[in-house]
């Protein structure tokens, strides 16, 4: 479980193999501690299971009905994050976002209020509509499985001047509380704009541990520790490149890059590869093992991310916080038609599956 070189004449990059018993209990035992903020889009899933043996000819179209026979709801992105958070055994969890006061979140309250994430940040505003990823899941014969086109329920215009303003005083008022804070920036008109972007960088430069998620702006952020995937990162760096077959040292070269513009930590994730560290004076990856069907991905960078973030405030090298944020993320894989969560048992569990899987 130590460093180990992979030199070669465009790159040069250390790898780390893991995390020992004894530094994933230290960091567990930190992260109970931890008072961590949330900002950023936050949504609802909801899951509708239909069950098409029951299914009939609707009267009034040419169509046959989705019987749901069963309807699950769950916090999605900014509040994936907080619930992911929550799960790893944080003492507080604050979130802070917009939500409509509409019937969505009404219930998106209740299931944060459900997982004991603090809500008295969050502004409800009647000039905004909450944000819900909707999976109709057609259920058949001998329980096989197939989910239709999601349904979205989303903002087509930017959050309105007095709402961003309102977010910013509460952005602070909830900095004051916290130890570290994950950012989410996952909607093209979601929470996060210029002006919460200025205030996180007035944060990070007093102090604050801050990760930020984003799909689509990585690059517009300063003094912060990003932390995309490769093909968010390429957008900023190399928007033409192809993706196909690239070494480990093409994707180092674009996380410095993009560590270089943002003035800040870079952590690159690459799928089941793995994950690259970048800051100022290293560059590590931090390979993963492939995890064996079934899986599902839903959830898994927000499992991830918040990983890494308790991991940097328990006190974790960047190398050792991926590390931690892999074993976090092969736990939410196995979970299937839900964004799940990882917890302190299960992740020590990852731990041995893992040491297995490298023994085999």
């Amino acid at each position: 479980m130590s460093l180990m070189n992979l030199d070669d004449s465009s790159e040069h990059m250390t790898s780390f193999e893991g995390l020992k018993e004894n530094r994933i209990e230290m960091i567990l035992d930190t992260i109970a501690s931890l008072k961590v903020g949330v900002i950023g889009d936050v949504c609802l899933d909801i899951y509708w299971e239909a069950d098409i043996t029951r299914s009939t000819l609707s009267r009034e179209t040419p169509h046959h009905t989705l019987p749901v026979v069963e309807e699950r709801f769950s916090p999605g992105a900014a509040g994936n994050v907080a619930a992911n958070l929550k799960s790893l055994g944080c003492s507080e969890v604050y979130l802070c976002s917009v939500i409509g006061r509409d019937w969505r979140g009404e219930i998106l309250i209740e299931q944060l209020e459900k997982r004991q994430i603090d809500t008295a940040f969050l502004l409800a505003s009647e000039d905004w509509s909450t944000p819900a990823y909707c999976k109709p899941i057609r259920v058949g014969l001998q329980m096989v499985k197939q989910e239709d086109p999601r349904i979205d329920f989303q903002n087509f215009r930017p959050l309105p001047g007095l709402e961003m303003s309102e977010l910013s005083e509460r952005l602070d008022a909830m900095m004051e509380r916290c130890d570290v804070i994950a950012v989410t920036d996952q909607l093209r008109n979601g929470v996060i704009g210029d002006e919460i972007r200025r205030k996180l960088e007035s944060w990070a430069k007093r102090g604050k541990i801050i990760v930020v998620d984003s799909r689509e702006n990585i690059g517009m952020y300063a003094g912060i520790i990003v932390k995309p995937n490769e093909i968010e990162a390429s957008r900023w760096i190399e928007p033409q490149m192809d993706f196909i077959d690239r070494p480990y040292t093409h994707w180092a070269g674009v996380a410095k890059k993009l560590s270089a513009a943002v003035n800040g930590p870079c952590c690159l994730t690459l799928g089941s590869e793995g994950a690259i560290w970048v800051n100022e004076d290293s560059c590590t990856f931090v390979p993963t093992l492939p995890a064996e069907p079934p899986i599902d991905i839903v959830g898994a960078g927000d499992g991830f991310a918040s990983a890494l973030l308790c991991a940097l405030g328990a006190g974790s090298e960047g190398h050792e916080a991926v590390a931690f944020a892999h074993l976090a993320a092969s736990v939410v894989v196995r979970k299937i038609g839900t964004t799940g969560t990882a917890s302190p048992d299960e992740i020590r569990k990852a731990r041995l599956s893992r040491e297995e899987g490298q023994a085999r």
